[in-house]
C-alpha cells in the first residue's frame, strides 16, 4: 500500500505541474512569434533609395489603426484601416496599391515583429522604430484580439466574386481551427483538473479504483490537449498558404517559428499522459505482483 501510495503521490506531482504549465500556455501570447529584421535588412541593403521602405511606415494595412479621420493618412488613393478591418481594406484597394508598385516586391510590405497567443497578436516593441513611432503617436495598436466570430460577409467592390468567396471561405475554415483548439484546450485543463481531484481523493478513499479513475482523467486530458495543439500547428499552416499570397503569406527572410508558451503546452502534455500511465498501469500491475506472490506462497506450502 505504501509503494501504491508513493505512486499516486507521484502523478498527483507531475499533474499538478503540468496543469500549472497548461495554464501558462492558455494566458500567455508567446505561442507564435515572426521575426521581420532580417527581412528589413535585405530590404534597407537592396533598395534603400526606392520608395518602398517608405510604405512600411505608411498605415495601410496589417496595421490595426486606432483612427480614421486624418486627411495626412489617406495616401495616394489608399484608405487607412479603421478597428477591425486590417486585411479588407487591402483587398478592397488591391489595384490601386498594385497601381502604386506598393506590391511589386516583397519589400513593399510593412512587416514588424509579432508575437501572438490564443487570445492576442501584438508587435515586439524596441525592435522596429517604425513601428514603435507609430504605436507610440497613437496610430497602431500594439495588441489585437484574435477572432473567434465569423464576421458578416463583405463583398469587396474592387476584386473578383470568386477571391471574395474563397478569402470567406479561408477565413470560416480558419475560426473553426480556432475555435477547436481553444475548446479542447479549455476541456483538457479542466478534464486535469478533476483527474487531480480524483487523484487526491485516492489518499482518503477507495485507493486502487481512484488511482484508476484519475489515470484515465490524466490520458483523457492528453487526447484533448493533443488534438489542441495539433489544431493549432493546422490553423498556423493553413493562415500562411492562404490567397492572396501578398496578404497572407510571409516572405522568405522573415523568419517565425513557435514560442515557449506552446513548449509549454508540449511539456504539460508529456507530463500528463505519464501521470495517465502510472496511475491507469500501476493498479493492474501491483495485483499481478499480489497474484505471483500469493501463488509462490501456495506453492511452497
Amino acid at each position: 500500500m505504501e509503494k501504491q501510495a508513493l505512486a499516486t503521490a507521484i502523478s498527483l506531482s507531475m499533474s499538478l505541474f503540468s496543469l500549472m504549465l497548461l495554464i501558462t500556455a492558455i494566458f500567455t501570447d508567446h505561442w507564435y512569434e515572426t521575426d521581420t529584421r532580417r527581412h528589413a535588412e535585405n530590404c534597407e541593403r537592396h533598395g534603400t533609395d526606392s520608395h518602398e521602405q517608405k510604405s512600411r511606415v505608411m498605415p495601410m494595412y496589417h496595421l490595426p489603426l486606432t483612427d480614421a479621420s486624418s486627411p495626412q493618412r489617406n495616401i495616394g488613393l489608399l484608405n487607412p484601416i479603421p478597428i477591425g478591418n486590417r486585411e479588407e481594406d487591402l483587398l478592397e484597394n488591391w489595384r490601386s496599391i498594385l497601381g502604386l508598385g506598393v506590391l511589386e516586391s516583397e519589400c513593399g510590405r510593412p512587416l514588424f515583429s509579432t508575437y501572438s497567443g490564443l487570445w492576442r497578436k501584438c508587435y515586439y516593441l524596441g525592435i522596429d522604430q517604425d513601428i514603435d513611432n507609430l504605436i507610440s503617436k497613437g496610430i497602431a495598436q500594439r495588441c489585437t484580439s484574435v477572432k473567434y466570430h465569423f464576421s458578416q460577409p463583405i463583398r469587396l467592390r474592387n476584386i473578383p466574386f470568386n477571391l471574395t468567396r474563397t478569402i470567406q471561405q479561408d477565413e470560416w475554415h480558419l475560426l473553426h481551427l480556432r475555435r477547436i483548439t481553444a475548446g479542447f484546450l479549455g476541456m483538457a485543463a479542466a478534464v486535469l483538473l478533476c483527474g487531480c481531484i480524483v487523484a487526491t481523493v485516492s489518499f482518503f478513499w477507495e485507493e486502487s479504483l481512484t488511482q484508476h479513475v484519475s489515470g484515465l482523467l490524466f490520458l483523457m486530458a492528453g487526447i484533448f490537449c493533443t488534438i489542441s495543439l495539433c489544431t493549432y500547428a493546422a490553423s498556423i499552416s493553413y493562415d500562411l498558404s492562404r490567397t492572396p499570397s501578398f496578404i497572407y503569406g510571409l516572405p522568405g527572410d522573415v523568419e517565425h517559428g513557435y514560442s515557449w508558451s506552446i513548449f509549454c503546452a508540449w511539456c504539460s502534455l508529456g507530463l500528463t499522459v505519464a501521470a495517465g500511465c502510472l496511475c491507469t498501469t500501476y493498479p493492474f500491475i501491483s495485483r499481478a505482483k499480489a497474484v505471483q506472490s500469493k501463488t509462490a506462497r501456495d506453492s511452497s506450502v
